[in-house]
């Protein structure tokens, strides 16, 4: 593992003992991944943690050709679905694909188990990690009970923007539906909609959020 990658799990995990430290720049290997491609499909099988040193990805599940958004992964996090499956021999039920160019830290399935028993500060991070994870899939759980597809609409836009730390998003309608569980034809209505309300302007490849 090289000085630079070093200095990414200093940045993400500077609570980590001194020893487990060393172990995970001598058992970790890091993958660089382009903006928009796989780092797992669902129905893998895994043989490593992934936990994201830079960049963002995005976590989503797909039920008879229907795709919805999960949750995302941020710098110094690990995919807790990707840590239960590590425990048992079953194929992901879930895909990760990359937001933007991501690095991301493998980490080999039996030092993870061994690592979660023998370090504290690392069962500490899962652990964390576990209760974020779970409280955005219940977030996401209840924005689809109680909202509609309006309100979600512009609670995703307002996501995706503190992610991106930008106004502009580039998403075409159909990413955004996808994400959504629904149909290209309501985003572009509601979209559309929004619009002439002055909640955001919709440029030839890219939305505008003017959402304060």
């Amino acid at each position: 593992m090289d000085n630079d990658n070093s200095k990414y799990i200093k940045r993400c995990l500077p609570f980590l003992e001194a020893p487990l430290y060393e172990e995970i720049k001598e058992t970790g290997f890091y993958k660089e991944f382009p903006k928009g491609v796989h780092v797992v499909k669902q129905g893998a099988y895994l043989n490593f943690l992934p936990l994201v040193l830079d960049g963002i990805i995005k976590m989503y599940a797909e039920e008879d050709s229907v795709q919805f958004l999960l949750y995302y992964i941020n710098p110094g996090e690990t995919c807790v679905m990707s840590f239960n499956h590590l425990f048992g021999e079953e194929a992901v039920q879930f895909s990760a694909i990359t937001e933007e160019e991501t690095t991301v830290l493998c980490l080999p399935v039996q030092k993870v188990k061994e690592w979660f028993v023998k370090y504290p500060s690392f069962s500490r991070v899962i652990i964390k990690d576990y209760q974020k994870n779970f409280e955005d899939l219940l977030k996401t759980t209840k924005d689809i009970i109680c909202y509609k597809m309006e309100d979600r609409l512009i609670k995703y836009l307002e996501n995706k923007s503190k992610i991106l730390k930008s106004q502009n998003i580039h998403l075409s309608h159909q990413n955004i539906a996808s994400d959504l569980g629904t149909s290209r034809e309501v985003i572009s209505r509601i979209t559309k909609k929004l619009e002439h309300e002055n909640l955001l302007i919709q440029h030839k490849r890219h939305i505008e959020l003017l959402l304060n």
